[in-house]
């Protein structure tokens, strides 16, 4: 029996009020940044429309955010195209239509046309204001009994002057997008954080690097008073392209141009951070980022230096098609990996990426620090010890009455940095301190000017005041702020007072600074290491507290290799200790010396810290001998005997 269906009582499903709402919150998740995220890309849209069309273009957006414990203030501002009456009910009062140009073929963003709307539900309520050809006017986007309402905007009205003044649009075309933020339970930013952010989310990646963008954060006092400014950015990071090729993906018409970069840093990835690590691939169709990632190596170490792009504009002719499987996911997290394209666009990429990834991990293998040997360890953690109580003997001498509290370190010339390198995180801002004994070199009081060689390491605090500590009146210090803005960038950052100059290297990274815990004593290991400096064939690591040895140094290579290889022969035991004492004994003089707690016999620092590097070595090297050289190959001596 054939089955007949009725159709005359058909009509178009309804949806519910709260539908809109609900899908605000899941685009938005109650979160600013992604909020801005659409809003700045609508307006990047705007100014690609004209730049397409010949028309040139100042790239200007500004963000303002005004944090209020209640209704506060998100407002962003471009000018570009600016949008009359129906442009506005369509893009403003439509809900889920693609109104950006994207179905014309153009290289916008706006793929579904509901980013606008659920960034004002999402946080709050607000107006969207526009001038177009000399004509006002303005938009209203609100809740009312929790169902989501548009105002239109009234009859076209030439625009005056004082309006143009309160949005600050003096001539010509331009949006005002401003949202109140009045939802209690929509937490917002410190502006720092918010700084952060939108320069590191990568689907704004490549309109903060580009040259034709000039994107301004402004903190403000009120709703119209400056209260801070900030440029927005970003740069990638300093690295070397290790893959560069064009390729078809199987069975389709898609050309797809893999570019990938190995950083001189580890960078931070998507199993990290999200959507603001520096580690990964962009995915791009026509300009517009659709998603970040590094497929089967997300969570790959091997993988952690590996950035570029991955450029398919065939995405963009799967999503005219609209067909049934799409390839975006429904709530705009990125793209849908299980669409049967992106499935073999993964496969060829990753084909590509292995070798790669493969070569990192064998560089790994290779330049690794070898584990030091059982009986070698027990060794060492003996010596430590003794060198621990050598250190506390001469540093902290036995002393009845109230513990006093330890005088900080001053600079070797009096006048320094009290850190000679420092690391930064892209994006962030750290704290390094200059520190002088108050004197005719430099006197409390005494203004200091610091400058920074290199552009991406920025000096946030460009002249400072050196003031004397509380707890020690004679110690003068200052607190410079640096920021980084590209990471493996380095600079060495210079400060200059009453003729005198103190420098520290900075250097940019991609992954936040990891605490430890403060070491146990002076010196908390010894380490063998390929990788450092050669020059200098043993170290003290002051921030680790521990003596390295550079075992590829032309001196050492001979006799000592990875993991203390070598230190069992009579020749590697005694270069051992030899090296040990030598550092040791300086870093002792200098911390004594420096700090007062070892007699100053010179004027020159210099050549105090080196007498007492003398009596040292005289007084406890044998010691040292003693537990890094076996006793048949040491000679006895009378004492011994």
């Amino acid at each position: 029996m054939e089955l007949i269906v009725a159709v005359n009582n058909a009509r178009r499903l309804e949806y519910h009020d709260r539908f809109a709402l609900q899908q605000a919150d899941q685009a938005i998740r109650k979160d600013m940044v992604r909020a801005l995220v659409e809003l700045i890309t609508n307006s990047n849209d705007s100014y690609h429309r004209l730049e397409e069309a010949g028309i040139e273009t100042d790239g200007l957006i500004i963000i303002e955010i005004q944090r209020k414990m209640k209704n506060g203030i998100l407002r962003i501002r471009d000018y570009a195209e600016g949008m009359d009456a129906d442009t506005m009910n369509q893009a403003v009062g439509t809900y889920g239509a693609p109104t950006s140009g994207f179905l014309e073929g153009q290289s916008v963003r706006g793929l579904w046309g509901r980013g606008l709307k659920d960034s004002f539900y999402g946080l709050g309520h607000g107006t969207v204001t526009s001038i177009k050809d000399d004509l006002f006017y303005q938009s209203r986007l609100f809740i009312e009994d929790g169902a989501p309402m548009y105002e239109p905007p009234g009859e076209a009205v030439p625009v005056t002057e004082k309006q143009r003044k309160q949005y600050q649009i003096p001539e010509g075309n331009g949006t005002v997008m401003e949202i109140i933020l009045s939802r209690p339970d929509v937490p917002v930013p410190r502006v720092d954080t918010l700084r952060f952010k939108l320069q590191q989310h990568f689907e704004l990646r490549t309109i903060m690097e580009n040259p034709q963008r000039d994107i301004t954060l402004r903190e403000l006092k009120s709703s119209v008073s400056v209260k801070n400014e900030f440029p927005l950015g970003y740069r990638a990071p300093t690295g070397i392209r290790i893959y560069n090729e064009a390729f078809y993906v199987t069975g389709h018409p898609a050309l797809v141009h893999l570019e990938v970069y190995r950083s001189d840093e580890p960078l931070t990835t998507v199993s990290d951070v999200g959507d603001f690590a520096d580690g990964g691939l962009l995915v791009i169709s026509r300009r517009v980022v659709m998603a970040l990632t590094l497929l089967k190596y997300n969570h790959n170490d091997h993988a952690s230096r590996v950035y570029g792009t991955i450029t398919c504009d065939y995405l963009h002719d799967l999503l005219q098609k609209e067909e049934t499987e799409p390839i975006l996911t429904a709530t705009r997290d990125g793209l849908n990996w299980d669409h049967p394209f992106m499935k073999e666009l993964r496969s060829e990429v990753e084909l590509r990426l292995d070798p790669l990834v493969q070569a990192e991990r064998r560089l790994a293998q290779q330049t690794a620090t070898r584990v030091v040997d059982q009986k070698l360890r027990k060794r060492f953690n003996s010596a430590l010890k003794r060198l621990n109580s050598i250190a506390s003997s001469v540093l902290s001498p036995a002393r009845s009455g109230k513990k006093e509290k330890t005088r900080p370190d001053i600079p070797f010339n009096g006048f320094g940095f009290t850190k000679e390198f420092a690391s930064v995180q892209s994006g962030r801002a750290t704290t390094i301190t200059l520190r002088a004994i108050a004197s005719e070199m430099v006197r409390a009081g005494e203004t200091s000017v610091v400058l920074s060689e290199n552009r991406e390491v920025s000096v946030l605090t460009p002249t400072v005041q050196m003031q004397p500590r509380k707890d020690f009146p004679d110690i003068i210090e200052a607190k410079v702020q640096v920021e980084g803005r590209q990471v493996g960038a380095e600079s060495v950052v210079t400060a200059k007072a009453n003729g005198h100059s103190a420098e520290a290297l900075v250097r940019v990274t991609s992954r936040p600074k990891e605490e430890k815990s403060a070491p146990t004593g002076f010196i908390t290991d010894l380490e063998f290491s390929p990788t450092a400096d050669p020059r200098q064939r043993a170290v003290y690591d002051r921030e680790a507290a521990k003596i390295i040895i550079a075992t590829q140094s032309p001196s050492v290579a001979p006799y000592l290799s990875d993991g203390g290889a070598g230190a069992n022969t009579p020749q590697g035991q005694v270069l051992l200790a030899e090296m040990v004492t030598d550092v040791i004994c300086r870093e002792i003089a200098r911390v004594g010396v420096q700090s007062g707690k070892l007699p100053a016999f010179h004027e020159d620092m210099e050549a105090s810290i080196q007498a007492h590097v003398v009596r040292l070595q005289h007084e406890f090297a044998h010691e040292i001998h003693a537990y890094f050289v076996d006793s048949q190959y040491r000679r006895k001596t009378v004492e011994e005997e």
